[in-house]
């Protein structure tokens, strides 16, 4: 089947996802998650499309919430999240395993995204809460559900301050939870850059939140 044809399904399959996004995450260790990825990438590697398939949904999540990380757009992390996943396809002969599938694909998004932004040249849209996964609401009120609102428009403005290096350093760590190994390969650097980044990222945060009370009890831990 021609390529085109398989780049077209997988699209449409990312598109298909949006009602999933946010939903309840599979349990997996390293371990398996590594192993499972491995045969997925063997499968598709050699033209088995639904191997592909299982790979979008396996990550699709991980791959918007990165891309709208960066845009802060809806829309426009939609339609590059798609194109990640068109490059890895493109991309995925060369996938060797000297990492793991995810961090290899973060990589792409993470580029991608800035890529998307230095040509655009976009102001960053405000903080939109309605995109972060739901939490329990039970115990909230009007009031506190202001103040939190409050605070992640707070938050979200300094992150977009800080200088492109920080901030990726600091949306990899605080927002996708990646080890420092991963995102030294994301970043394409050494794991002391990576630290040093995060640190300075952290750092620039505290002085731009600290007048407004928001970093009480904070720690560079």
């Amino acid at each position: 089947m021609e390529n085109s044809v398989l780049l077209k399904k997988s699209v449409a399959l990312v598109a298909f996802s949006r009602q999933s996004l946010f939903g309840a995450p599979m349990i997996e260790t390293g371990d398996n998650r590594s192993a499972l990825d491995a045969g997925l990438i063997a499968r598709a590697q050699a033209g088995d499309i639904s191997a592909f398939e299982d790979l979008v949904r396996r990550y699709r999540n991980e791959v918007y919430a990165l891309c709208f990380y960066f845009t802060r757009n809806r829309e426009d992390a939609w339609d590059l999240s798609q194109e990640v996943f068109i490059k890895a396809w493109r991309a995925l002969s060369r996938f060797r395993g000297d990492s793991s599938f995810k961090t290899w694909l973060m990589r792409i998004a993470a580029n991608h995204s800035k890529d998307h932004l230095k040509k655009r040249r976009i102001q960053l849209t405000e903080y939109d809460d309605a995109l972060q996964v739901p939490d329990n609401r039970d115990n909230r009120t009007p009031r506190s559900e202001a103040e939190a609102k409050e605070i992640g428009t707070a938050i979200d403005a300094a992150v977009r301050q800080l200088p492109p290096k920080l901030q990726m350093a600091f949306i990899l760590r605080e927002y996708q939870g990646l080890s420092y190994q991963e995102m030294a390969e994301v970043m394409a650097c050494n794991m002391g850059t990576v630290m040093s980044r995060l640190f300075n990222a952290r750092r620039r945060l505290q002085q731009i939140l600290a007048p407004l009370g928001l970093l009480e009890g904070y720690s560079n831990d």
